[in-house]
């Protein structure tokens, strides 16, 4: 029996029982398309996770002060760059008020150095940003974020606002900085340092490094206070390394878990495929028994029912890349993620399809392979 005779008896025996082949793929499909889904959704929604951690400062070092006896400096900021290393820093004040007109509104008023841009890398809306010079003097100009904008009226470039008891021109509308996510107060004003300290008796409430391509937030931040502590302990150092691993940690174990449940369904599905092959043994007896009379070898028989087994899971394979496709279109509008297959999922899915189908066809195959032609014929007449 060739290659060609074991593929042709295969295909037909599958086409024999089209409502059993149809179920068997069927169930097949399921548990590859449930693995499709959630492993591209799990992916999704760990580039997801990543991303939001770097929108909050994954990049970042901040350095706070202990106590009030010994605040932070706008010197310090540049000592701490230095000393570390950091491509750029920023030191800043918040405050809490702002005016336009007779409204008062709620909102972070911070104050930045001119290391502001290269930390934070606000996407400027309208307008313009800050200049260096601007920075330097202690200009009355301010930047405003977009929710402020739009409480103000939208159009606010040129506006006069009032912090504390001096006016400021708003000359750009920048996007939401991390540091308000994690403040919760939705409006910001975002003046020179050293215009603030002009307008309040304040001192440097933070300082922020950003971290380079090649250093580790944790030596960069014990670096920074070694350089401005000098072993004092009146400082801290602040990263996100440890939230990152632990959301990381979390979202690899939940896709675990959903992997193994979908890896059940598959399982499920061969074993639909193995309960097919035994039936199928016992009902093609007679077959069995005229192959091997003619000549076939207990190894083509096998290899046989294992191309069936073969056929099965493949088929299901790709019945299961149409269902993962749907289902990660729909589930990923559903929850907002951008889910789409890749080569890195669905290929080893459906190599691990084929196996576990070819495992579970062991069985049947070597159940047909051991059956003496002569019972076979026997047992069919």
């Amino acid at each position: 029996m060739t290659i060609r005779d074991a593929v042709h008896l295969a295909l037909g025996s599958l086409r024999a029982g089209k409502l059993r082949t149809f179920l068997t793929v069927l169930g097949m499909g399921v548990g590859v398309g449930a693995v499709l889904t959630v492993l591209t959704l799990g992916a999704a929604g760990e580039v997801r996770v990543e991303e939001e951690i770097d929108r909050l400062g994954v990049d970042k070092v901040w350095l706070h002060a202990r106590s009030v006896e010994a605040p932070l400096t706008a010197q310090q900021a540049k000592t701490a760059s230095r000393a570390s290393g950091a491509p750029a820093c920023a030191a800043a004040y918040t405050g809490s008020a702002v005016m336009l007109g007779e409204k008062t509104m709620l909102a972070q008023i911070a104050g930045y150095c001119s290391g502001f841009e290269a930390v934070h890398a606000p996407h400027l809306v309208s307008g313009r940003l800050l200049t260096p010079r601007e920075y330097s003097l202690g200009s009355a100009v301010a930047l405003v974020d977009q929710a402020l904008a739009e409480e103000m009226g939208g159009d606010v470039i040129g506006q006069r606002i009032t912090v504390g008891a001096r006016k400021m021109r708003v000359v750009g509308v920048v996007d939401a900085l991390a540091t308000q996510a994690m403040s919760g107060v939705s409006g910001m004003v975002i003046l020179p340092l050293k215009t603030l300290q002009d307008t309040f008796p304040v001192e440097v409430s933070e300082i922020t490094l950003r971290v380079g391509r090649n250093q580790s937030a944790e030596k960069l931040g014990a670096l920074a206070l070694l350089a401005i502590d000098g072993g004092r302990d009146a400082y801290s150092a602040t990263t996100l390394e440890e939230e990152i691993d632990a959301a990381k940690s979390v979202v690899r174990i939940f896709v675990m878990v959903l992997t193994c449940v979908a890896a059940v369904c598959m399982i499920c599905g061969a074993i639909g495929v193995m309960n097919i092959l035994l039936v199928s043994v016992r009902e093609r007896q007679r077959e069995i028994g005229l192959m091997k009379a003619i000549g076939s070898s207990s190894g083509q028989i096998a290899a046989l029912f294992l191309l069936e087994a073969v056929a099965y899971a493949l088929l299901g394979g790709l019945a299961g890349l149409i269902m993962g496709a749907v289902l990660n279109h729909v589930c990923g509008n559903w929850i907002g993620l951008q889910a789409s297959l890749t080569p890195q999922t669905t290929a080893p899915t459906l190599l691990a399809a084929c196996l576990i189908g070819l495992l579970f066809g062991v069985m049947p195959a070597l159940r047909a392979a051991k059956l003496p032609p002569v019972t076979a014929l026997r047992r069919e007449n």
